[in-house]
């Protein structure tokens, strides 16, 4: 079984907000020191109140949006990441809820993308598009498991996977999920489609 997180993308965002608003900060802390007595103190103050306010909004947003985080693990898995054109793609998703709060939408789709390099830059067309309602309004109560078994058919008629200098032909399995009061959360698996 191949794994991905859809709530690491969002947790890992949050983490690196803060380490940027940490390094502006330490960089400051550095010209402020060097240029000590040669600037007015007021002028170092006043550049310092920004830096200040992004350290603080980095560290206390990281701290609110881990804290009202509706799941506690929310994972999507695919039982293989290769598979033939006509065949079927399983695909499951296990969540477990944090805070009580409502699971409004859970779709997954399988999307196939076509990118060509152009005179004019990269054109990118979806050849297949296939979306699967799995979940509405869902009560989310803390400790909830819940998992879901999702089979997803490929045409007969799937074009292979392909990647080359001029461009390449991607299949990619989508979760979205729409938690009330939260936003969406979205991952996505690349998968091969080529001949068994």
């Amino acid at each position: 079984m191949i794994w991905t997180s859809l709530i690491a993308q969002g947790k890992r965002r949050l983490w690196m907000s803060l380490f940027v608003a940490i390094l502006i900060a330490l960089v400051y802390i550095h010209f402020a020191r060097f240029y000590q007595g040669r600037v007015s103190g007021w002028i170092l103050a006043a550049l310092g109140v920004p830096v200040l306010l992004n350290l603080l909004r980095g560290a206390l947003g990281l701290a609110y949006r881990l804290d009202r985080h509706p799941f506690r693990a929310f994972d999507l898995g695919l039982l293989s990441d290769q598979v033939g054109p006509g065949k079927a793609l399983e695909v499951e998703l296990a969540l477990e809820a944090r805070r009580p709060g409502a699971l409004t939408r859970l779709d997954i789709e399988l999307r196939a993308i076509r990118q060509r390099h152009a005179a004019r830059g990269r054109e990118t067309s979806v050849l297949h598009r296939d979306v699967k309602q799995v979940e509405r309004e869902l009560a989310l109560e803390p400790g909830l498991r819940k998992s879901y078994r999702v089979s997803i058919d490929l045409p007969t008629n799937a074009p292979y996977s392909f990647r080359s200098m001029e461009g390449k032909l991607v299949w990619i399995v989508a979760v979205e999920a729409e938690v009330a009061g939260w936003g969406a959360l979205r991952d996505e698996i690349e998968v091969t489609v080529a001949p068994d």
